[in-house]
């Protein structure tokens, strides 16, 4: 035997067999558990570390895991596929060959073990984890599940003494059933995604689609065009200054503004000749703004990327540091309430020993009582993300720092009494014109102080009464466009992956990073645009398998999951479903594909002519003009969003068409592919219609 043989069987040998084998889902978590339960380390088996005692006069031996060890694979080939099974995930996946260790560990250590105790993250992946695990290695019905929302060790000392009888089977098998239902749409579409390129392009390369992933990715595409095809609309608005009190103080037309600039000038020449405007109206109120509630994960990540610029990914993998390290609660949670068992006022003092925080948490603590603004949305296995009172026992670094402090102040502010805003608003009326004249001033700050980064302009106003007339000291008339929708960052796009329910909390930061990874999209700044790759695999997606891609459907089976964790369908009706629907669109894509006639592919994808764009190469799907200008979709949509601008421009102010396409050249809100053609438009100015000449 190999001295690493012997070793392993020795560390092996020194336990007391019939223990109880806690499974966690990291080495940091397990250790944590370890030092709550007062366990002692006992070496390394297969170089993971194990820890071993007693609690409760109940032998234990704690053991992590490294996330998920196994993995769902086939051998077949091709598509559609829909035979599987699980395997260690070592064996399938080149760069989990490290969860090697951990799986040899934890199958010699299960040999003795005579109970199981899953002590993942109580969620449907930590679920997951453990229950294959245990079932591959053990024996589920002598298993229990502990729940615990913190590492601190009073939590998990509690979880401990009362953990639930039977494994979580609610979510274990809607896990399961996520896995699967995301295994088989992901591997048969990627399939046929990957045929189609290597017979279009002539070359192999790994694509990827997937349940979320896919109309995600549409979703992206869909933004960038009406971004990048968007013509502005022009508008006017009328700009007063008046003096009041030996100030000179700005009214804004607060009415609708004017689509005619003649209109717009008359207006204002008539207000200049009339030298006064009347008060017809003067409001004042104070508005009440209620603190935020605790932050549950889409909040976190959409906060961090605002104040802190942080991604939704790294504001993930920073938060499950902080919770590691027992400083905070699990971050994985889509509520916005704190539990009622939540000992707020000794976490509270515990803050408190921060110097930065003294002040607000005195002034919390000489209250009555603790009342917490708490938000409308839950979550079934954990609470809002708090602090624990655990302290930092080392330096942070600058990012998990700022992303501490911001989970802290949001948490003490919560508990603050709510802002108070004096508002005062001034309207003026000429002729249907109205403007407005306002100002506000805090008057009670309250949370506003403990959370820094809600901002409330202040700014004051004189006294006037209705009825009261200010002297017009100028008048202008401003040019004003309408402005395009904004690309998605990585932060708006997985708000809207939750506001159409795609996805879940946990998932769509992994989602989004994988597009990216994939090359799909790229990195502008903030902004997420579309790649060339990314543009083909959309066109592809939505051409080819569009029932299979879209939000609803997508939507349905999330919805179908909530329904097996609810036990009101079963798994294997929401995979039959899903193997119902995938298999006539496979087959149907197979055969063209295995027909090898690249031009009906080339056809059923990108439609119309097999002419390349004038402007950019791509397939020509419209012709234009007198000799045929031959425009890619995004060009021709960007054409026809140029034509249809300029009878609005040419009424607005009278305009040419060159005059135009020359100002959506200097324009910074038209848009790219706008730009491009209007460069085309001019330089072949033959190819302009009759009526556009001039």
């Amino acid at each position: 035997m190999s001295k690493r043989g012997k070793s392993k069987n020795y560390k092996t040998a020194q336990l007391k067999r019939g223990y109880t084998l806690i499974i966690a889902e990291k080495t940091r978590a397990a250790s944590k558990i370890a030092q709550a339960l007062g366990l002692r380390f006992a070496g390394k088996v297969y170089g993971v570390p194990i820890w071993r005692g007693y609690f409760n006069s109940r032998y234990y031996v704690v053991v992590p895991s490294a996330g998920h060890l196994f993995s769902l694979k086939s051998n077949e080939k091709g598509y559609p596929i829909f035979s599987y099974e699980w395997a260690p995930r070592w064996l399938i996946e080149k760069e989990s060959r490290h969860t090697r260790r951990y799986y040899m560990a934890i199958k010699a250590l299960a040999n003795s073990a005579s109970f199981f105790i899953n002590a993942c993250d109580f969620d449907i992946e930590g679920s997951v984890i453990g229950y294959l695990i245990i079932k591959m290695f053990g024996d589920v019905r002598k298993a229990s599940r502990v729940k615990f929302s913190s590492l601190t060790s009073e939590e998990l000392r509690e979880a401990f003494r009362k953990s639930l009888p039977s494994l979580d089977w609610d979510m274990i098998e809607a896990g399961l059933c996520r896995h699967e239902l995301d295994w088989i749409w992901g591997i048969n579409v990627s399939r046929a995604l990957m045929d189609i390129y290597r017979l279009l392009k002539g070359r192999g390369l790994t694509l990827s689609a997937g349940r979320v992933q896919s109309p995600t990715l549409l979703e992206v595409l869909k933004r960038y065009t009406e971004r990048e095809t968007f013509v502005p609309s022009i508008f006017f608005k009328i700009t007063l200054y008046v003096e009041i009190d030996d100030r000179t103080y700005k009214l804004e037309q607060s009415s609708l503004p004017l689509r005619d600039y003649e209109e717009a000038k008359k207006i204002a020449d008539k207000l200049k000749q009339e030298k006064y405007i009347k008060v017809t109206d003067a409001e004042e109120i104070v508005k009440k703004f209620n603190p935020p509630p605790p932050f549950n994960l889409p909040d976190l990540q959409a906060e961090a990327s605002r104040i802190l610029g942080l991604s939704p990914s790294a504001t993930l993998r920073l938060a499950e540091n902080l919770y590691l390290n027992s400083l905070i609660s699990y971050p994985r949670t889509n509520s916005q309430k704190l539990p009622p068992t939540l000992d707020n006022k000794k976490i509270i003092r515990k803050l408190g020993k921060l110097a930065y925080y003294s002040e607000y948490v005195n002034e919390l603590l000489s209250k009555e009582s603790l009342k917490p603004t708490v938000g409308i949305k839950e979550d079934p296995a954990h609470p809002a993300i708090y602090p624990t009172g655990y302290l930092p026992r080392q330096r942070l670094g600058s990012r998990e720092k700022g992303l501490y402090e911001l989970i802290v102040r949001r948490y003490l502010a919560c508990f603050f009494d709510s802002a108070l805003v004096k508002g005062v608003t001034y309207k003026f009326k000429f002729k249907s014109i109205e403007f407005v004249l306002s100002g506000q001033k805090i008057i009670r700050s309250e949370w506003l102080r403990v959370y820094p980064y809600v901002s409330i302009k202040e700014a004051s106003v004189p006294d006037l009464r209705r009825g009261e007339q200010v002297r017009i000291l100028r008048v202008r008339v401003t040019k004003t466009y309408s402005r395009p929708p904004s690309h998605y960052s990585k932060t708006a796009l997985l708000r809207w992956m939750e506001s159409v329910g795609i996805g879940t909390e946990a998932t769509r930061a992994d989602i989004i990073e994988t597009l990216f990874n994939r090359g799909y999209l790229k990195k502008s700044g903030r902004a997420a645009v579309v790649t060339e790759l990314g543009i083909f695999t959309a066109k592809v997606l939505s051409k080819l398998f569009s029932e299979l891609t879209s939000v609803n459907l997508t939507r349905e089976f999330e919805r179908a999951l909530e329904l097996v964790r609810l036990r009101k369908i079963s798994r294997s009706d929401v995979v039959n479903k899903a193997k119902d629907i995938l298999k006539p669109r496979l087959i149907a894509v197979k055969n063209t594909v295995m027909s090898k006639d690249q031009g009906k592919l080339e056809g059923l994808i990108d439609g119309g002519k097999m002419r390349k764009c004038l402007i950019c190469n791509r397939k020509c799907v419209r012709s234009y003009g007198t000799d045929g200008m031959c425009l890619c979709e995004f060009h021709a949509l960007a054409y026809e969003h140029i034509l249809k601008g300029y009878s609005e421009w040419r009424e607005a102010i009278g305009i040419s068409f060159t005059e135009y396409l020359n100002e959506l050249l200097r324009i910074k809100l038209s848009g790219k592919f706008v730009k491009e053609v209007a460069k085309v438009i001019i330089t072949r100015g033959e190819l302009l219609k009759d009526e556009f000449r001039g």
